[in-house]
């Protein structure tokens, strides 16, 4: 390539670029999904009705920099030594939160996201009614989980049958 074609091709990108004209603000990078290094989850309320309890859990960004959550998180209950407990998933619809919609949120430098983890405590055909002290959380779209109290101020979860149902995360709490 000649010199000029050089001195051409700089001139393009120069002007081109949106953040070389003179009082323009430069261009944010789209937030990229949020991390499980990233995330601090505690255990905020809890509410009870006909049988089922529910737990909401706050997602703190710990970071400066936005990150993105969508979708439902994954969930496995751990007992007091952290050893896993039967747990059956189920996202979606609960007895206490109802139908929530899945959306995109944006959690912001040190932002919040919230979701809800319900199960039924009475028991059911003999089934035991296992005790989880802690629980492990897997961010939507990440594969490595955090671990959490399963309970406000170190209570517990006893969850029969071990079947849970989670919401999808929310920009805001979610009422119960």
């Amino acid at each position: 390539m000649s010199r000029i074609g050089l001195f051409v091709g700089l001139i393009a990108l120069v002007y081109i670029s949106p953040a070389s004209r003179p009082g323009a603000q430069p261009v944010a990078a789209a937030a990229g999904r949020c991390a499980n290094i990233q995330i601090h989850i505690t255990p905020l309320r809890g509410s009870a009705g006909a049988g089922h309890v529910g737990v909401e859990y706050r997602m703190h960004n710990m970071w400066g920099s936005a990150c993105t959550l969508q979708g439902y998180p994954g969930a496995e209950l751990l007992g007091a030594r952290f050893h896993t407990l039967p747990t059956h998933l189920h996202r979606g619809l609960g007895y206490l939160v109802g139908a929530q919609p899945v959306r995109l949120v944006t959690l912001p430098g040190h932002g919040n996201a919230y979701f809800i983890l319900e199960w039924d405590q009475i028991r059911t055909q003999n089934q035991p009614c296992q005790i989880a002290r802690y629980f492990m959380v897997i961010p939507p779209n990440d594969n490595m989980p955090v671990v959490t109290y399963a309970a406000p101020n170190a209570g517990f979860i006893r969850a029969c049958s071990g079947n849970v149902t989670v919401s999808p995360v929310s920009g805001h709490p979610i009422r119960f």
